[in-house]
């Protein structure tokens, strides 16, 4: 199901914090701490961070390349996953 711009827009607004990406503030969904993830339709558990994005915002983020500033702490986004419903997810290291 495509969820509409307004519906991810209030989604993430109700959820999320302002992040930096590159040099312009957006808002996503920043989580860390164990939790479960499915990737190529296996269920593992990670503590790794992730930032939810809509599509459009993630657009942006170019992987192991663009700096997103959550709170005061710098990351990378290595892997980009859209979930065909207009979010993305981004897998953030401090690594790089």
């Amino acid at each position: 199901m495509q969820f509409s711009a307004a519906d991810i827009t209030a989604m993430i607004g109700a959820m999320g914090q302002t992040v930096t990406i590159g040099t312009v503030s957006k808002t996503g969904v920043f989580s860390t701490g164990p939790r479960e993830v499915v990737r190529n339709d296996a269920r593992v558990w990670t503590d790794q961070p992730t930032l939810l994005l809509s599509e459009a915002d993630a657009a942006t983020v170019t992987r192991n390349s663009t700096i997103i500033t959550i709170g005061s702490v710098t990351y990378q986004a290595y892997e980009k996953t859209p979930d065909g419903s207009g979010f993305v997810e981004l897998d953030l290291t401090r690594d790089y």
